[in-house]
C-alpha cells in the first residue's frame, strides 16, 4: 500500500525548522569559539587571510624569542672577554714590571715574573675552549669541530685469508720466469679498501676485483716489481700485512707466473676477503682544532696526544670478531669507533694498527664562525653573528704572538721577560692583544645594541 504525503504546510515547517537549526549551530559555533571563521565554508578567502597573518604573527613571536637569545649568545661571549681583558691588563702590569732596570737580567726575580705571565696565558686560552652557549664555543673562532682528515682510516693489516693449493711453505719469485725458491718479489696494493676480493685469471693478466665482475684493481706480472717483498706463512693462507703487501705460502720449488695463477685463479677464479681492523667514524665536535698523534707509552696502553702536549691513554684489550667499539678519549673531546672483522683483532695488533706510520694522525678542524639568527617571520629576516678566536695565539701585535707554536709566552716560557728588551717585546704583543679584545668586545656590543632594536621592531 502507497501512502502519498500531501500535507505540503507540514512539509514546508520541517524544511525551515532544519534550516533554522543549521544556522543556530554555527552561530552557536562561533560564539564558542570566538572566531566569525571557522572553517573554510564560513570564508574561504577570509580563511586564507587569517592563516598568513596568523603564520607571521607566530613567526614574529618566535622571532622575538630567537632575538633574545642571540643577546644572550654574545653576552656569554662579551663576559669572557671581560676576563680576558682583566688577565691582559695583569700580564701588562707584570711586563712593565719586568722593564725597570732595578732588576737583573736572567735574574730569579724576572723568571719568577715569567712564570705568572706563563700561568696568565694558559688561562686566556682556557677561558677561551670553555666558554660555550648551548654547546658552540664562542671564543675559539670555530663553533664546532670535526675531524677533517683521517690517515688511514682504513687500518686494514695482518689479517689472513684461505686460498686454493697453497702446498708448503716458501718464499718465491713471482714472474714469467721459473726462480729458486727464496726469491723475492713485490705485490702492494696500497689502495686496497676492506671488502670481498675476487683473483680471476685473465688471459696471464691476475686481476684483483672488488665484489663483483667489474675489476677495480689490476696486477701483472710486471706490476709485481715494485712493493715489499712475498715472503713465506703458514701453509694455506695469504697474507695482508702493512701496506696491503701480499704473502703467499706455496711449494719450495721453482715457481713460475704460469703457476701463480693457476693457484691464485683456481677454477677461474678464487675468493677472499680483506677483514681488516677500520676506523668506522671520527667524532671531534668538542676537540681543539689541531693535529693528534696515537702512540703507544706500554703494553695494552694507547695515547692520543694533541700538537699543544695534552694527552690522554686508554688501556686497551682484545676486540672480537666483528665488534664495534668507541675508543672514547673524552679529555680531548675526540671519539673513535673502530669495527673488526671476522677474524678480530688482539690488543696488540690494535695499538700497532693505530700507531702505525701511515695510520696515527687525526686531524681536527674548526666548522664556521658565523651564527645565523633568524630574527623574522621570513626566509630573508636573517642576520649573522660574526665569533672569532680569542686564543692567546692569536692575540698579540704584528710582530709577536703571545700563544701558539711561535708565540712569545709559549716559545721562551717563565724566562719571558729575562731582559729588558724580552720585556718591551712583551708589552707591544700585549698591546696589541689588549687592541684586538677592544675591537672585538666593540663588535659585539654593536650587534647586541642592533638586536634590542630588531626586538623593538617585532
Amino acid at each position: 500500500m502507497t501512502r502519498i504525503m500531501t500535507n505540503v504546510s507540514a512539509i514546508n515547517g520541517q524544511r525551515n525548522l532544519a534550516r533554522t537549526g543549521l544556522k543556530m549551530g554555527k552561530t552557536l559555533e562561533k560564539l564558542a569559539s570566538g572566531y566569525r571563521i571557522n572553517r573554510a565554508a564560513d570564508d574561504a578567502a577570509g580563511l586564507a587571510i587569517s592563516e598568513k597573518m596568523r603564520a607571521q604573527i607566530r613567526g614574529n613571536k618566535q622571532a622575538l624569542r630567537n632575538a633574545q637569545d642571540g643577546i644572550s649568545m654574545l653576552q656569554t661571549a662579551e663576559g669572557a672577554m671581560d676576563e680576558v681583558h682583566a688577565i691582559l691588563q695583569r700580564m701588562r702590569e707584570l711586563a712593565v714590571q719586568a722593564a725597570n732596570g732595578t732588576y737583573a737580567d736572567n735574574g730569579p726575580e724576572r723568571t719568577s715574573i715569567g712564570e705568572e705571565i706563563v700561568q696568565l696565558r694558559k688561562e686566556i686560552d682556557r677561558i677561551a675552549y670553555s666558554t660555550e652557549f648551548n654547546g658552540q664555543k664562542v671564543l675559539t673562532g670555530a663553533l664546532s669541530s670535526v675531524a677533517a682528515g683521517v690517515a688511514g682510516t682504513n687500518l686494514v693489516q695482518g689479517e689472513t685469508i684461505g686460498y686454493a693449493n697453497a702446498g708448503s711453505s716458501g718464499t718465491h719469485l713471482v714472474s714469467g720466469d721459473a726462480l729458486p725458491s727464496g726469491g723475492t718479489r713485490t705485490v702492494t696494493f696500497s689502495t686496497a679498501p676492506a671488502g670481498d676480493y675476487v683473483f680471476v685469471n685473465n688471459g696471464g693478466v691476475l686481476e684483483m676485483r672488488l665484489g663483483g665482475p667489474s675489476g677495480t684493481l689490476v696486477a701483472t706480472a710486471a706490476g709485481f716489481a715494485s712493493g715489499s717483498s712475498i715472503a713465506g706463512g703458514s701453509a694455506g693462507s695469504v697474507v695482508f700485512t702493512n701496506g696491503f703487501t701480499l704473502t703467499i705460502t706455496t711449494d719450495p720449488n721453482p715457481y713460475s707466473w704460469t703457476s701463480f695463477l693457476a693457484d691464485m685463479a683456481v677454477g677461474g677464479n678464487q675468493n677472499l676477503s680483506i677483514d681488516g681492523l677500520t676506523a668506522t667514524t671520527i667524532t671531534a665536535t668538542t676537540a681543539r682544532p689541531q693535529t693528534y698523534t696515537f702512540t703507544s707509552p706500554g703494553a695494552g696502553q694507547l695515547t692520543l696526544t694533541g700538537a699543544d702536549g695534552t694527552s690522554q691513554t686508554l688501556t686497551i684489550t682484545n676486540m672480537a670478531p666483528n665488534e664495534t667499539r668507541t675508543l672514547d678519549f673524552n679529555q680531548l673531546g675526540v671519539s673513535v669507533t673502530l669495527q673488526t672483522g671476522p677474524a678480530g683483532r688482539t690488543a696488540a695488533q690494535v695499538i700497532t694498527d693505530l700507531t702505525g706510520a701511515t695510520n696515527n694522525t687525526i686531524i681536527i678542524e674548526g666548522t664556521g664562525n658565523t651564527s645565523t639568527l633568524q630574527v623574522g617571520a621570513n626566509v630573508p629576516d636573517t642576520l649573522q653573528l660574526e665569533f672569532v678566536s680569542m686564543l692567546s695565539e692569536n692575540l698579540g701585535s704584528p710582530a709577536y704572538k703571545l700563544g701558539g707554536p711561535s708565540g712569545l709566552i709559549t716559545t721562551l716560557g717563565d724566562q719571558v721577560v729575562k731582559t729588558i728588551q724580552d720585556a718591551h717585546n712583551l708589552m707591544s704583543a700585549l698591546d696589541g692583544a689588549i687592541q684586538t679584545l677592544n675591537s672585538r668586545r666593540g663588535t659585539l656590543g654593536a650587534a647586541q645594541n642592533r638586536l634590542e632594536h630588531t626586538i623593538n621592531s617585532l
